[in-house]
């Protein structure tokens, strides 16, 4: 606005206009943002240390934290149980006890926990940016859709792999601490770390990969939650069912398709021993298919999760 004065109407005639309301425009020094550009990588890692933050319930509330602690806390107690009870074995000469879980044991022992972890953190981490609609914001910046997918499929990936790994290296440390011989017990536990690192690796894409899949196509938590315990769980008693009815032939293939069997098999390659699983003792089929088919479900819900993200609708 500005102030009265003399005015031409458009029909060209002048007319006095009274004082009136004034303003002003202020410089009030506005510049654009010429700082450094941190680009795709930094929006990867931020996001990436931010789901794995949430996968452990960082910065949220207890209550969301108490099923993350459980399941890692509960493991590394059970490796310290073993460590304990083979400490006191040896004060009595006993160097095995022959019952204890070791390295090659640990996979199934805390498997469970895993998949209780990316069951219910799964959903969490997906699922709420769906519900909110906030996945807008993300893509507007440097983050790829891709890369979106990734972060959060690295950061479960990730919380899987410290669950699992843990209780090894809890085991490693026992067996340097209870002998004499501290080089040859490095020696020993070094032999075993190739295997630990494959199967752990494998285990924790495939798991965090179908997880993150199923939650990908299911926004309602509870849902998801549901229906990645059902992946689990359901095809393993199915697959028992038609072993156990000896139909032979191709049906014994059908194990395949049970994620849990089929990941024991990959753990029982790279150690080099029997499956604990009895299901995959009666389909009498080699090892290397387990590990063959860990690696096939591992890539291809990967694969799965990235391409939903490409074409979701933000």
């Amino acid at each position: 606005m500005t102030a009265g004065g003399d005015r031409v109407t458009a029909g060209g005639d002048r007319v006095t206009v009274g004082p009136g309301p004034t303003g002003s425009i202020y410089d009030i020094g506005y510049r654009g943002y010429d700082g450094p550009r941190l680009g795709r990588r930094h929006a990867f890692t931020t996001l990436f240390l931010a789901a794995l933050r949430a996968t452990f319930g960082l910065g949220r509330s207890g209550r969301a934290k108490i099923l993350p602690v459980f399941c890692l806390v509960f493991p590394a107690i059970m490796a310290v149980v073993v460590v304990a009870m083979s400490a006191f074995a040896s004060r009595f000469g006993i160097s095995d006890l022959g019952v204890l879980p070791g390295h090659p044991d640990m996979a199934g022992s805390t498997g469970t926990f895993v998949v209780l972890l990316v069951a219910v953190q799964a959903p969490e981490l997906l699922g709420r940016d769906v519900r909110y609609r906030v996945l807008t914001l993300y893509f507007s910046r440097a983050l790829l859709r891709v890369d979106y997918a990734l972060a959060k499929l690295a950061a479960l990936t990730t919380a899987a792999l410290i669950i699992l790994l843990v209780p090894h290296l809890i085991l490693t440390i026992g067996a340097v601490l209870l002998t004499s011989d501290v080089l040859g017990a490095l020696g020993r536990e070094a032999g075993f770390w190739p295997a630990i690192l494959g199967s752990t690796v494998v285990t924790a894409v495939a798991m965090a990969g179908v997880a993150l899949m199923i939650a990908a196509f299911i926004a309602r938590r509870a849902y998801a939650t549901v229906a990645i315990f059902g992946v689990f769980i359901v095809p393993a008693i199915i697959v028992g069912v038609v072993l156990a009815l000896e139909l032979g032939g191709a049906s014994r293939y059908i194990v395949l398709l049970d994620v849990g069997t089929v990941l024991d098999a990959a753990n029982a390659w790279f150690f080099g021993i029997v499956p604990t699983s009895g299901v995959w003792q009666l389909a009498s089929l080699p090892l290397s298919l387990g590990l063959a088919d860990s690696i096939v479900i591992a890539l291809g819900a990967s694969a799965i999760l990235v391409q939903r993200y490409r074409t979701i609708t933000a």
